[in-house]
């Protein structure tokens, strides 16, 4: 079965929201832990539309900016696992990937 980038989004935020009272009770950055579920779907949605040809599509967040400075930072904590929101969104990417729900 092949899935889109939306049916992808959707399921991270399914999955976060069926977790987040756990992650909650374990002092959990929710507000930090999404920004990183965010940032890692767009490089991916970015990076499948590259390897297939096709045009990008316009991505961004809502609320919020971001400085570059900023994303940068997020995105160097999650790729060395730094935090617990780092660890905890590497675990959920990685149980996203083998579960079909």
């Amino acid at each position: 079965m092949v899935t889109t980038d939306y049916q992808t989004s959707e399921k991270i935020w399914m999955f976060v929201k069926r977790v987040e009272p756990h992650l909650i009770r374990n002092q959990a950055n929710m507000e930090k832990l999404m920004k990183m579920l965010i940032l890692h779907d767009i490089v991916r949605a970015r990076t499948a539309a590259t390897d297939a040809d096709t045009p990008n599509t316009k991505l961004g967040m809502r609320g919020e900016s971001l400085s570059h400075q900023d994303v940068e930072a997020l995105w160097n904590e999650f790729e060395r696992k730094e935090s617990y929101e780092a660890k905890v969104a590497h675990a959920m990417i990685r149980l996203l990937e083998q579960v079909h729900f």
